[in-house]
């Protein structure tokens, strides 16, 4: 088997192409090709002490390289700068288009736009956007979709409760009626208690929710926003998902009443907001339905009487962390007035979730996904945004013995319009396990910050081996897996570890640099009763980011303490810089400061963006999709050749799940070598015969960066020599 994974893609996610005749059948892929420069993103790097630095460059950061999912055409979310008159704004020239106003959103000087455009003109006047002295930020406005994976039916069981040692949990608490759980989601199967179009199983658990869907198209109810977020399925031609219902029923359905299934929570009270519908979802819809379920005013929509203590958000696309939806989970984390936590889903890719929105933002506890016998579940992904574990469940095993590992909950049959129950599996499952268990610790402390909620889910989370975790380590798959019981035990008692090992509290945090700020003053203040000991040594790039950080780009100011101790109650500065200029590709960035408290690693989060530097490509270009074959080895599913670079493709392929890769050989050798430009799209591409797939972008860069090191995505050992093999169709042992 060709060793070419190690940094690579999860090629372990592909499947073999079946094909019953000579010729195979096939669709089309096609997106949009870009530049970027190149450079192996390492971690963690060593901070240089006391390095005189520069100014800094303006930030441009392109869209059409950052956004891969998908985009609603024409609507742009913008935020201008402090000050600028953004209700004056009701137009925005852009070149020769004008953008309208669609409304002011629900975040201080941030407006949606309009305009007539497809996606490739809608990421030209992104762009151009960025550039002006008025903008803070301008970007598309996301599709994102529900993280599930298909279920079948199969007999009742819920195994994944006593995995996360529930049935200890409710020994001490069942929950609180006074505690409220928002579910961001396709809407629930919710009517009225009385009503023949609730499902049984919700009946008494669920406040008056809203419909934050914008488009009717998308909504299926024949209107947009409105105050009736029921689940009419986001399947108009089958069997719907009834997604939210599922998630909902996981939180809280009816418990101990003598029908259907179990919630975490038995007693929290349940708010829909529709966010989900056919397609997906807007991030403009998403971001403002969590802001509303947080309790923050929302324009044209009616106050949220009921504010909610939790959120779960089983959703996603990819994409990095879009800046909206950073500075609405940091405004929740600040100031939300039932001091909301929101919990996010890690995705279904099998991958790092630094590539999955919302998964990668900050202010988000990110939540992969277990099997039955406690292990990930293949399809989660995983990597340093994973906070904790929890049961996601295989549909396709039956380690159980019951029928179905997946994760029981409500849902209804469309074949037959009676309600009934379901095993489906994902992250989306996992979600709201800790939501759940959540709202159970929040009904013993209902005031739970979010960094004390952590510290408890981790402290007492089961760590996962490297091989439980199916990564080089157990790392990957964050705390462990969520201990319901042990948590709830410490919130009761009052034995709340304090986060990082240290009563350290920063200010601000997170520290964010934006496109002009070299170095920016950070507080510690010790929080405890007692002396504590602190050092800044490390830095963690976030494995998103565009590129490298090369060696000195953080970096303390001159005479800014790097350790210490600290009293009680006492405070001390250091003052943290960034330098652009060594960087090795534009866009949005991220890192976390390794912060050790009394021994114990204590992350804050750092943001800063860059500006773009231009490559000019000449080509050859070829567009491949790779797949598995019948044997395990790597086959060539389709091929492109272009004479010259070109910024569009489309490439025919077989049907079934493909890896795609951009490859311009600069050097005109016809290997991939030092040199050559290089790009994946990071995640596998479904193929259906007779259907094209749109929207697949991909970035190429230097196989080779500046300093010498492998490109990120060549990471393996053998990649190249296995690569290059394969594409000269020779055999590798």
């Amino acid at each position: 088997m060709l060793a070419l994974v190690a940094g690579l893609i999860t090629l372990s996610s592909l499947f073999a192409c079946e094909t019953q005749s000579p010729v195979p059948q096939t669709g089309t892929i096609s997106g949009a090709l870009s530049v970027v420069a190149s450079g192996a993103a390492e971690g963690p790097h060593l901070l240089a002490s006391s390095v005189a630095r520069g100014a800094s460059l303006p930030s441009v950061r392109s869209a059409s390289a950052s956004v891969v999912g998908d985009i609603v055409p024409g609507e742009i979310i913008v935020r201008f700068v402090h000050g600028a008159r953004a209700s004056a704004l009701a137009t925005l020239d852009v070149g020769d288009v004008k953008l309208r106003l669609v409304r002011p959103l629900a975040l201080p000087s941030v407006s949606l736009y309009r305009a007539p455009a497809d996606r490739a003109a809608t990421l030209a006047l992104v762009d151009a956007l960025r550039t002006r002295a008025d903008v803070l930020y301008a970007e598309p406005n996301l599709i994102l979709h529900p993280l599930r994976t298909p279920n079948d039916p199969a007999y009742p069981s819920q195994w994944h409760y006593p995995a996360i040692g529930l049935p200890a949990a409710w020994e001490v608490t069942t929950g609180s009626a006074d505690v409220v759980v928002a579910v961001g989601d396709t809407g629930i199967l919710f009517a009225g208690d009385a009503s023949p179009a609730t499902h049984p199983d919700l009946v008494g658990r669920v406040l008056p929710g809203y419909d934050f869907i914008s488009d009717p198209s998308v909504a299926g109810d024949g209107d947009g926003r409105d105050p009736d977020p029921y689940d009419v399925g986001d399947n108009p031609g089958g069997q719907a998902s009834y997604h939210g219902s599922h998630v909902a029923g996981t939180i809280g359905a009816a418990t101990d009443n003598g029908l259907g299934v179990a919630g975490v929570d038995w007693a929290a009270k349940l708010l829909p907001v529709r966010m989900l519908g056919i397609g997906g979802g807007s991030l403009v819809d998403i971001v403002e339905g969590t802001l509303w379920a947080a309790g923050f005013a929302v324009s044209g929509t009616p106050a949220n009487p009921t504010p909610a203590h939790v959120i779960n958000l089983s959703l996603g696309g990819t994409s990095p962390c879009s800046a909206f939806a950073q500075d609405a989970f940091d405004r929740i984390a600040a100031d939300a007035p039932n001091a909301a936590i929101v919990v996010v889903a890690a995705g279904n890719d099998g991958a790092d979730a630094g590539f999955t929105i919302p998964a990668n933002c900050g202010n988000v506890i990110t939540v992969g996904a277990t099997d039955y016998a406690g292990e990930r579940a293949l399809y989660s992904n995983y990597g340093s945004r994973i906070d904790v574990m929890a049961p996601g469940g295989d549909t396709g095993a039956n380690l159980s013995g019951n029928g179905n590992d997946g994760v029981l909950s409500v849902s209804r049959d469309d074949g037959t319009g009676t309600f009934n129950y379901a095993f489906q599996n994902g992250t989306s499952m996992a979600a709201p396990h800790v939501a759940g268990v959540v709202s159970l610790m929040k009904s013993l402390a209902p005031a739970l910050s979010l960094t004390e909620t952590l510290a408890v889910l981790k402290s007492t989370a089961r760590p996962l081996t490297a091989g439980e975790c199916a990564r080089f380590s157990g790392a990957d798959c964050g705390a462990g897996l969520i201990d319901a019981a042990a948590a709830v035990a410490a919130v009761a008692t009052g034995d709340i570890p304090t986060p990082g090992g240290g009563a350290i509290a920063y200010d601000p945090n997170p520290v964010d640099y934006g496109s002009t700020l070299v170095t920016r003053d950070i507080r510690l203040t010790n929080t405890g009763g007692a002396s504590v000991s602190w050092a800044l040594e490390f830095y963690r790039p976030d494995p998103a980011n565009p590129g490298d950080i090369g060696d000195n780009g953080v970096y303390f100011a001159t005479g800014s303490p790097e350790s210490g101790a600290l009293a009680a109650g006492s405070s001390v500065t250091t003052t943290i810089g960034i330098d652009r200029a060594l960087v090795t590709a534009p866009g949005a960035y991220a890192i976390d400061l390794l912060f050790v408290v009394n021994g114990v690693e204590q992350p804050l989060t750092l943001r800063f963006r860059t500006v773009a530097d231009t490559l000019q490509p000449s080509g050859p270009l070829e567009v491949i999709a790779l797949q598995d074959g019948p044997d395990g080895d790597l086959v060539i599913a389709g091929w492109q050749r272009y004479d010259s670079f070109v910024t569009s493709y489309l490439v025919t392929a077989a049907a079934g799940s493909n890896v795609v890769l951009a490859w311009s050989d600069e050097n005109g050798t016809g290997l991939i070598d030092d040199g050559d430009l290089l790009g994946f799209f990071p995640a596998p591409v479904a193929v259906v015969a007779g259907q094209a797939v749109v929207g697949i972008d991909i970035a190429v860069a230097s196989v080779l960066s500046p300093g010498g090191a492998i490109h990120p995505a060549l990471a393996g050992p053998y990649a190249l020599a296995a690569l290059n093999a394969l594409l000269r169709g020779h055999a590798v042992e």
